[in-house]
């Protein structure tokens, strides 16, 4: 049995495990309920690259489902119990979720590896045509950057979707800086 101070330590590490993995549990759901809502819009998508660890966070969820089980069986507190099994399930549920998502371009906006952006909220976007393409978008909020690898087999269909969203005034894009 640990120390008083080192179990008070353990407990406060687990509650918060279970604060922060029920907070992107619920993100990661009402992200996916949108884009079930986004989904039938599509205009031009593809399958997320796979992921190379992929592999080892449904291992890590399988481990964390264990240890909820273990604790519970050894009567640990309820928030040990929680916090391991809500890491367990981010890691069960969310990831083969994120998996189901399919990249590219939908009638509302861009889905992209931060989420959906809407025409609207887009300020300014580049293509990087390094080894591969990713198409940079940059939101109107300063919240950061979307990225988007587009495959080569459709770069063609989404630059044409892009100019034609611009075309028709649904994408607005700011004027360059100094005019580059």
């Amino acid at each position: 049995m640990l120390p008083a101070t080192q179990q008070q330590i353990v407990s406060l590490g687990l509650i918060g495990l279970g604060v922060y993995f029920t907070v992107q549990l619920t993100r990661g759901l009402l992200g996916y309920r949108r884009y079930r809502r986004v989904r039938p819009t599509a205009l031009v998508t593809w399958p997320a690259p796979r992921q190379a660890q992929t592999k080892w966070l449904l291992a890590l969820g399988v481990m964390g489902g264990g240890l909820a089980v273990l604790n519970a069986w050894l009567l640990r507190p309820v928030y040990h119990v929680y916090g391991l099994a809500v890491m367990s399930m981010y890691f069960l549920v969310m990831v083969p979720l994120a998996t189901r998502i399919r990249l590219g371009l939908y009638r509302d906006g861009i889905w992209a590896d931060a989420g959906l952006i809407r025409w609207d909220e887009i300020s300014r976007i580049a293509f990087l045509e390094t080894p591969e393409i990713i198409l940079l978008l940059l939101p109107r909020q300063g919240r950061g950057s979307f990225r988007l690898p587009v495959p080569g087999t459709e770069y063609g269909s989404v630059r044409k979707l892009l100019a034609e969203k611009a075309r028709d005034g649904v994408l607005q894009l700011d004027p360059a800086i100094l005019g580059l």
